[in-house]
């Protein structure tokens, strides 16, 4: 652009567009929306750093249309990396229509070249401090294509975000603010911490006590205009919905990636929201739920959801993605710890890491209804640009599928390890229509007896958008067996243990430890057979049941299976014998080709007791097994 704009009676006017594609499957309607989805604040928040001198207008392509022929003077378009098609689309159209097109957000900011093909200027990074030179330079006729985030803004004297010019009666709230940017935290997949920095930034508490009494104050104000305007039958229906919680606005949104960040700053805030009397949701960790004393306190402040990114239930897969500060073992008390508290629990959680297998979705689902979460976000792995995930897949030649549409969470863009990509998209189907099918939605939400109405509603408007959007997917049979093989069985006989003569033997632990036989099964990646490591003690009853599982296991899959002792830390002399058991052994063969690796190398001296004449069981050539 380099023709200033002109200052005449006319103000200039800035048009801030969120886009969203029309013909998205997982589209929500307007009750959905209404229930379930709340506003992004990046567009609010240029608005309020925009010169008041300029009229802004605010368009929400999944609440409303844009007009193409809108009188305008720029146009500014935030994008997610799903969106950016859709995006492009926009900026050409009113690019031939000679207005100039500013792109920012996270995709343009890691893939500049390709977002400068379809703009006039782009932003890179966090935009408070760069829009009003911005603003300055589209003035004099003077934009330069590129503006660079140089420093993370502060966040202290942070102009509130102007939330009054989004679409009214379209979102479960329009009061929504943050208190933090960025995350300590390094996951993977994750473009947070490479997009506003691996430190958490706060915001004065005083200062976010303002906005959020004067957001309060303007929100009462404008419900009570509609109301004062409409029907009394929608003055009726609109104070039952705020008596039952139902109303927008009944809950304020903290968007803050990792709200939580810091335990004095928590402390401060929400000692001081305990003034407002107002319901909050926030996202949160999960291993907040450790700490009783600050839940109580988020409770007594008006916290009563957390939004928690749990995104596994294998260890194994949470430290691939460097989330090992998850720990499975303490989920559950931890969700009680919530529920307790009375705040809901929705743990979003990831498929497609490269410990999953098949078994990963029932797990899932029985997890989340056997712990009564109250709702619960499933996503595909996506390779997001800018992240390391990505980085890591294409160097490993991974990606399959390029269309930024597809990286929305919902579908598969890469070659997963352990599971085929059809595979992977059917049971993210499947889990979505398992976990909001009626029985599960009952299970869940039979015991709470707290804002009850709000959440049967945010259930029924979640099943709707995923029935009506979502195929319902099917597991394999092979599903069923590798979840049989996933299994962490307790040591309770642990006279005469031995241990494993592949490793060699730590000093012994003072501290009594709880022991357990830890089962992990794969399928092999070459070969037609499942692979089963063991890992912890092996005593004679484990020794059973593992036994028992591997029937089963051959029975369902007609496959081999191999069992590999190398990672068993020791084991009993009668759970060797246990699995060295003709008769045993004589039960399995009809159905499976059995063999067991290392355990030769690892118990030798009680393995050279037994006489197995007729048994195979030590070949240690997998394409034998």
């Amino acid at each position: 652009m380099d023709t200033p704009l002109t200052h005449s009676e006319i103000r200039p006017k800035l048009l801030l567009l969120d886009p969203y594609p029309r013909n998205n499957p997982y589209r929500m309607s307007a009750s959905e929306r209404r229930s379930i989805w709340f506003p992004k604040l990046s567009l609010p928040a240029i608005a309020a750093y925009t010169p008041t001198t300029w009229d802004v207008e605010i368009v929400d392509e999944a609440v409303m249309d844009i007009n193409f022929e809108t009188p305008c003077d720029v146009v500014g378009i935030s994008i997610m990396t799903c969106y950016a098609p859709r995006a492009y689309e926009i900026a050409d159209e009113f690019r031939r229509r000679r207005k100039p097109v500013i792109l920012g957000g996270v995709h343009p900011t890691y893939c500049p070249d390709e977002a400068l093909r379809h703009c006039d200027a782009i932003i890179c990074g966090e935009a408070e401090d760069l829009w009003p030179q911005v603003i300055t330079d589209i003035e004099a006729g003077a934009l330069k294509r590129i503006y660079r985030m140089e420093q993370f803004p502060t966040l202290s004297h942070y102009k509130p975000p102007r939330i009054e010019l989004l679409s009214p009666d379209s979102y479960m709230t329009r009061l929504c603010t943050f208190t933090t940017r960025g995350c300590h935290f390094d996951c993977e997949f994750c473009s947070v911490s490479p997009f506003n920095g691996k430190t958490t930034r706060r915001r004065p508490v005083p200062e976010v006590i303002e906005e959020l009494k004067r957001a309060k104050e303007w929100l009462r104000s404008d419900i009570v205009e509609r109301m004062t305007h409409g029907s009394l039958f929608h003055a009726l229906t609109t104070s039952l919905k705020i008596w039952v919680g139902l109303e927008e606005g009944s809950i304020v949104a903290f968007v803050d990636d990792l709200h939580n960040s810091h335990r004095a700053y928590c402390r401060e805030l929400w000692q001081s929201l305990k003034s407002l009397n107002i319901k909050w949701g926030c996202q949160s960790t999960l291993f907040l739920g450790d700490d009783p004393e600050m839940v109580k306190l988020a409770a007594d402040s008006g916290c009563v959801s957390v939004f928690v990114g749990m995104e596994s239930l294998s260890d194994d897969s949470l430290d691939e993605t460097n989330k090992g500060f998850n720990q499975v073992r303490k989920f559950e008390n931890q969700i009680k710890m919530f529920h307790d508290h009375g705040i809901m629990v929705n743990p979003g959680l990831v498929f497609g890491f490269d410990n999953d297998d098949e078994s990963v979705f029932e797990t899932a689902v029985e997890f989340l209804t056997r712990n009564k979460v109250e709702l619960a976000y499933f996503n595909v792995l996506t390779p997001l640009p800018g992240t390391a995930l990505f980085e890591r897949f294409k160097q490993e030649d991974r990606l399959i599928d390029q269309d930024w549409s597809k990286y929305d969470g919902k579908h598969v863009v890469f070659t997963p390890k352990r599971m085929t990509a059809e595979q992977l998209q059917e049971g993210f189907f499947w889990a979505n229509h398992q976990f909001y099918s009626w029985s599960s939605i009952w299970n869940r939400l039979g015991h709470t007896r707290q804002r009850l109405i709000p959440r049967l509603e945010m259930n029924w408007e979640f099943r709707k958008l995923i029935y009506r959007t979502t195929p319902k997917g099917s597991l394999s049979p092979l599903a069923k067996v590798l979840k049989s093989l996933q299994v962490k069985l307790p040591t309770s006989e642990t006279q005469q243990l031995i241990p494993n003569a592949l490793h060699p033997q730590p000093s012994p632990d003072p501290k009594p430890q709880e022991l357990y036989l830890k089962m992990k099964a794969r399928r092999h990646d070459a070969f037609a057979a499942l692979l089963i490591d063991l890992e912890g003690t092996l005593d004679h009853l484990n020794a059973k049941e593992l036994l028992k599982r591997i029937q089963q296991a051959g029975r369902a899959a007609k496959m081999d299976i191999v069992v590999n002792f190398e990672n068993l830390k020791q084991a009993t002399p009668k759970a060797i014998f246990t699995l060295l058991d003709g008769e045993i052994l004589q039960a399995i063969l009809p159905h499976t080709k059995l063999r067991y690796r290392n355990l030769t190398k690892a118990f030798q001296a009680i393995v050279s007791e037994i006489a197995l004449d007729h048994f195979d069981l030590f070949d240690e050539d997998i394409q034998h097994a």
